[in-house]
């Protein structure tokens, strides 16, 4: 009896502790699959979509002001250039510099004097004091009001986007204020102060956010059309050739899908305007010694013509290569031929 009794109370603890165990397991939280990081091109348009602080109100804007029950005081309201808007009672109020509710509630605490809890609320319905100017190659060029802090990609896709033949390359002009205490300077000697940023789009787009400058004030976007180049001569598809981004000429050759025969691969000639001069400047380029590290393999700039020249020699070894086959049958055949029947 004790036997039996044991083994029971064996077999009832056992139970149990598969039974917990099962619990365990069940309540145990299970690894949630990996989150899918987002392609570069979405990387880029979350770092620069959502907007960035608020809007500061300067001279020229044009601000809405609602005071609740108090139709006398509400209006539109032009800051002037000294910043200030004249209301109803309160007289002149300083609202540049200020967001919209750092106005409002400016304005409720100079109407305190005269109503009890005013509710004031300030919109900006005309933004022009602070802009940006967008040229060149974008679909919509002009003025863009700055509504809120904004970055270069929002900037472009406000214009309207890129064109086809536009550059990869965005200059960004940015007038420097001079320090403080110091009177800007002018004359023919003296070089204005102004930065100009050149941002590569296609990284901007590939992940590089950093590259996606915030706009200020004033700025000037600049998307100048992409860069021609001329392949003259030699080469299997002459003629101009579009570049969004630099290109060497070794690349330039490749794109017009290599030299045609008999072309002098060693003897071309490069012709490169020169500011301030009428005659082209002539650069002579060696394939060999470019392949060999003895010359540079030049970058190319606009209006630059390439021109391979031809070679008479070379066209007579390349057909004759081609050709000599067909010659080598054409003459062994009939010699076989005539000795068989002989």
């Amino acid at each position: 009896m004790s036997n039996l009794f044991r083994t029971t109370c064996i077999a009832l603890v056992a139970v149990l502790w598969l039974v917990g165990s099962a619990a365990a397991q069940d309540e145990l939280p299970t690894s949630s699959p990996p989150m899918a990081l987002p392609s570069p091109a979405v990387r880029a348009t979350q770092s620069y979509a959502a907007p960035l602080g608020d809007y500061v109100i300067g001279p020229g804007d044009v601000v809405d002001i609602k005071v609740y029950k108090q139709p006398d005081l509400t209006g539109k309201f032009r800051v002037g250039e000294n910043g200030t808007i004249d209301m109803l009672f309160i007289g002149r109020q300083q609202l540049a510099g200020l967001t919209e509710d750092e106005a409002a509630e400016v304005l409720r605490q100079a109407l305190r004097k005269y109503l009890r809890q005013p509710e004031v609320n300030v919109s900006v319905v005309e933004f022009n004091s602070r802009a940006i100017t967008v040229i060149g190659a974008v679909r919509s060029p002009g003025r863009l009001p700055l509504r809120r802090a904004m970055r270069l990609l929002d900037v472009i896709a406000l214009s309207g986007g890129l064109v086809e033949d536009s550059s990869r390359f965005v200059n960004i002009i940015r007038y420097v204020s001079p320090p403080a205490g110091q009177s800007p300077t002018t004359g023919d000697d003296v070089s204005p102060d102004v930065d100009i940023i050149s941002v590569n789009i296609d990284e901007i787009i590939a992940g590089n956010t950093q590259n996606n400058i915030l706009l200020q004030s004033g700025d000037i976007v600049s998307v100048p059309r992409a860069d021609v180049v001329y392949l003259a001569g030699n080469v299997r598809r002459p003629g101009p050739l579009t570049t969004r981004n630099p290109i060497t000429v070794t690349q330039a050759i490749a794109m017009a899908n290599g030299l045609a025969d008999g072309a002098k691969r060693n003897d071309i000639r490069l012709y490169r305007t020169v500011p301030g001069k009428l005659e082209r400047e002539e650069i002579k380029i060696s394939l060999a010694s470019i392949q060999s590290g003895k010359q540079k393999d030049l970058f190319l700039q606009a209006n630059d013509v390439l021109y391979v020249p031809h070679s008479e020699a070379g066209v007579i070894r390349s057909n004759l290569a081609r050709n000599l086959p067909l010659v080598v049958v054409g003459t062994l055949v009939p010699l076989l031929t005539t000795g068989l029947i002989r």
